[in-house]
């Protein structure tokens, strides 16, 4: 552990801008839902309305699960639970990578271990910089939280069970960050580990598998249930769930070499068997976009039969009161179920979408780029060989998604396979800004690709509680693609087409400005 300390505050330094923005935003954010909530709902009747339309949504219950108690701190604990867990998780997630796996392949971890500095200090330093800032985050919520009139106690609990899932998933990019000697692996891997754990979440409580919610972070944040009972023993199964990964990543931190992973790299081809520059990066997505498809696949399937028997579990009055409100007359449950559902999980597509854009950054931060380029091989071909997979790749997972849900579902593959696929041009905009940025902030692109993808997440939450207005929610490009499932399907194609322009429009400004620049390495 020696030169622990002094690597916290290297990474303190390094994320000087980054930390307390997101710590403050994320602190606020939970007085700002309890404020809102009572604006919304002013009086118990109109509370134990709402929780009551609430717990019979079975969208509601796969993407938040059920409300404990219609209180303002029931209801406020209820819409972070997920959501607070869902950015918080992204944001360590990406720090931990960033100051582990990220800094042995850019080669600097190799020259920092050259001095005195043990060979766990840059692990135990990632982690108690991002295990710190989740904790600070959550206890700086509590007195926004009793400044509303709530519990001091409570609050307490609620700011420590939204660190908590912070916590679990810096533990497991730990983990990840010792499998391979990829940074976009690795963090690809962590964010497919979070896809699947929200799934499960999402499994146990819109499908009556209620068990499983204990083995999910996502439903640790719930199962706490601060306004509600606080049970505080809850804490400690996530506690021992931390220990027990970071303990397992330090473990096979010993097993490997520096800059390598525990799982080795494939040998490369023969000379004159790769296929020029597009040969070249489909060798390096092949593993991220497969890997993707396969997870989704299978997360689609688990979707489908969730929602088997919706339609007919909760034919009441109210909720087809409510369904024909969110999609029109004839909407049916289980439509409403997908749509919302699939609007989440196209947000988590976009940080693979991410990860692929980025790689071309990867390549040259490292000076791989730059021994390719000293070939016949132009800028522009080369970036593009990249961002064709950005593109592209996204298309496979929303589309096993779509077609795994609708087999299992009701064998209608191909309808919601074309509404899941209806995300793809926001998910383009999104890989044009990284492009973009890419392109104009080498140095700074993945750091800020990923804080647009947190705002858009941000930007969603807010908007759904009124805590900003329509033109800042226009910001998210998630917010115009139209409901496919449940709307005239002419009717989607206007604003898809726009989303598409727009994405068009970043991504040849960004080639633009590639094209313009020096190439700018790591160091």
């Amino acid at each position: 552990m020696t030169g622990t300390w002094t690597l916290i505050r290297l990474i303190l330094r390094r994320d000087r801008v980054l930390l307390p923005v997101w710590i403050m935003i994320s602190a606020l954010l939970p007085a700002g839902v309890a404020s809102a909530t009572a604006s919304l709902y002013t009086d118990q009747a109109a509370r134990d309305a709402f929780t009551a339309a609430s717990m019979s949504n079975p969208a509601q219950l796969a993407m938040r699960g059920p409300v404990h108690e219609a209180s303002l701190g029931g209801l406020t604990a209820w819409t972070l639970g997920s959501s607070g867990a869902l950015i918080g998780g992204l944001v360590s997630i990406l720090l931990v990578i960033r100051h582990t796996r990220a800094e042995e392949e850019a080669g600097r971890r190799e020259l920092l271990s050259s001095g005195v500095v043990g060979r766990h200090a840059p692990l135990a330093a990632a982690l108690t910089v991002v295990l710190a800032a989740n904790l600070l985050l959550g206890l700086l919520s509590v007195p926004g939280l009793v400044r509303e009139g709530l519990p001091a106690g409570s609050s307490v609990l609620f700011g420590l069970s939204t660190a908590s899932a912070g916590w679990a998933f810096a533990a497991v990019a730990a983990l990840t960050a010792q499998l391979t000697a990829a940074s976009g692996t690795a963090r690809g891997v962590a964010v497919a580990a979070g896809g699947l754990l929200f799934a499960v979440r999402s499994l146990a409580d819109a499908g009556g598998v209620s068990w499983l919610a204990w083995l999910s972070p996502f439903g640790w944040a719930r199962l706490t249930r601060p306004y509600a009972g606080d049970r505080w023993w809850v804490l400690g199964v996530a506690v021992v769930s931390v220990a027990t990964l970071t303990a397992a990543a330090f473990a096979l931190s010993t097993r490997r070499d520096v800059a390598g992973g525990l799982l080795a790299a494939r040998r490369g081809p023969a000379a004159g068997t790769l296929r020029g520059g597009i040969g070249l990066a489909w060798r390096l997505h092949r593993g991220t976009i497969v890997g993707s498809g396969i997870g989704f696949c299978l997360l689609g399937v688990l979707l489908g039969m969730a929602a088997r028997g919706l339609d007919s579990q909760v034919d009441t009055p109210q909720f087809r009161e409510l369904a024909a409100t969110i999609g029109g007359p004839g909407a049916r449950v289980s439509e409403v179920f997908f749509t919302f559902v699939m609007y989440v999980l196209s947000q988590i597509v976009t940080a693979f979408a991410l990860v692929s854009a980025l790689r071309a950054r990867s390549e040259e931060a490292a000076g791989r780029a730059e021994l390719l380029l000293a070939a016949p091989v132009g800028r522009l071909r080369w970036a593009l060989s990249h961002l064709v997979f950005a593109v592209a790749g996204p298309a496979l997972p929303l589309a096993v998604l779509g077609a795994g849900a609708g087999l299992a579902y009701e064998g209608d593959a191909l309808r919601i396979a074309g509404a899941t696929l209806a995300y793809l041009p926001a998910v383009w905009t999104v890989v044009g800004f990284a492009t973009l940025l890419f392109g104009v902030l080498p140095r700074q692109a993945a750091a800020a690709s990923w804080s647009v993808l947190g705002l858009i997440l941000l930007v969603d939450l807010l908007a759904e509680f009124r805590l900003v207005g329509g033109g800042v929610q226009d910001l998210s490009p998630f917010v115009h693609v139209p409901p496919a499932l449940l709307g005239d399907a002419s009717s989607t194609v206007a604003p898809l087409l726009g989303l598409t322009a727009v994405a068009g429009a970043l991504v040849v400004a960004g080639l633009a400005l590639l094209h313009r620049r020096d190439l700018a390495p790591s160091t």
